[in-house]
């Protein structure tokens, strides 16, 4: 190991924490990260990142699947729709890529919204490559038509790569699940039938999820089921079987207390590895985002169109970001005269085991 490879497992590290920090204290978060790390073998930002850098192409589309929507106010969640708007710019703004989000039709207001404050063009046109500009697709609800639907978006030109950020996933019956096991199958759109045809065509793929019930999740099926509640066996209320747990399987993972903050830290990382920390956003973005969520009639996870998400207001959620923003920015002023600590500290071992 070299000291730059010390240093981003580190940095990995610090932002995997702060990810994972547990405003709730229900321990969760702590569950999935122990599975998810274990799956991956490392820093679940950091494995993120190299996945994105190695994959996405100048010009080439990435599909973003997200959207959560809650029973019983059939309207969709802040979180997921936020970040997935951010990492939209940002991978524009990265790697010159197109973005094309995938959402239920509950979600179109707030991309709308969204990219008013972020300053990005939408279009409903996946064949619109203009610059600075987010197609948005609204996937059916009906399974029939999940299908044929996948098919012709993929007609047009298999993306790069395919990102789930909180995008409800279907169980081994076909049904769909909020979090205490309520069966929500009649509300959530189907696009998890896209994500496996890209996953089986060999496209890089990576989900992030914060219980278990998103799209990907079932990498780590076993540790889920053992450990998270409602995902075991008969945990649907309406008798589906099988729990919460869905049954696609990403090859790549990140979890979190709540996955937008697993995307921002996928974000900065991101930023880190291509040693341009400039490119992650800052709380004023953040912060403008989640009033134009709010605003458009995205709601936390109480039910309330406020600017939280899950729960967690803009006095947790701005703070991460600024954070994650000083803690990749922070290594590359590190002076040289530190050289001899790090070359002690390889020496000793400890993160060679």
């Amino acid at each position: 190991m070299t000291k730059e490879e010390l240093t981003i497992f580190n940095v990995g590290c610090n932002l995997d924490a702060l990810m994972n920090l547990d405003p709730r204290g229900y321990g969760v978060c702590r569950i999935l990260y122990d599975g998810a790390r274990k799956f991956t073998g490392e820093p679940l930002s950091t494995n993120g990142a190299k996945g994105l850098i190695k994959n996405i192409k100048k010009g080439k589309k990435v599909f973003i699947f997200t959207g959560f929507v809650l029973l019983p106010w059939e309207e969709a969640e802040t979180d997921g729709i936020i970040s997935s708007c951010i990492f939209a710019k940002f991978i524009m703004r990265a790697f010159g890529a197109k973005p094309v989000l995938l959402i239920p039709s509950q979600c179109e207001k707030a991309v709308k919204a969204i990219s008013n404050v972020l300053d990005f063009a939408v279009t409903d046109d996946i064949d619109d490559m203009s610059e600075n500009t987010v197609t948005y697709i609204i996937f059916t609800k009906e399974r029939e038509e999940a299908p044929v639907q996948a098919k012709e978006i993929l007609s047009h030109g298999k993306p790069c790569a395919a990102v789930s950020i909180e995008a409800p996933g279907r169980n081994k019956n076909g049904f769909y699940h909020n979090a205490v096991g309520v069966n929500t199958t009649g509300v959530e759109a189907k696009y998890d039938v896209l994500f496996k045809m890209c996953k089986d065509a060999g496209i890089y793929n990576l989900s992030i999820g914060d219980l278990g019930n998103e799209i990907g999740m079932a990498a780590i099926e076993d540790h889920i089921r053992k450990y998270v509640p409602y995902a075991e066996m008969g945990g649907c209320k309406a008798g589906s079987g099988f729990g919460i747990l869905a049954d696609t399987v990403a090859d790549n993972i990140i979890t979190a207390t709540v996955s937008d903050w697993g995307c921002n830290a996928l974000m900065a990382a991101t930023a880190f590895l291509l040693k341009k920390p400039e490119l992650f956003h800052d709380t004023e973005e953040q912060s403008a985002a989640m009033d134009a969520a709010a605003a458009a009639g995205m709601l936390d996870m109480y039910g309330k169109p406020r600017p939280y998400i899950d729960g967690i207001g803009k006095n947790i959620n701005l703070p991460l970001v600024a954070l994650m923003g000083a803690l990749i920015e922070y290594p590359h002023t590190v002076e040289d005269k530190t050289q001899e600590w790090f070359t002690h500290t390889l020496e000793k071992g400890y993160f060679t085991r």
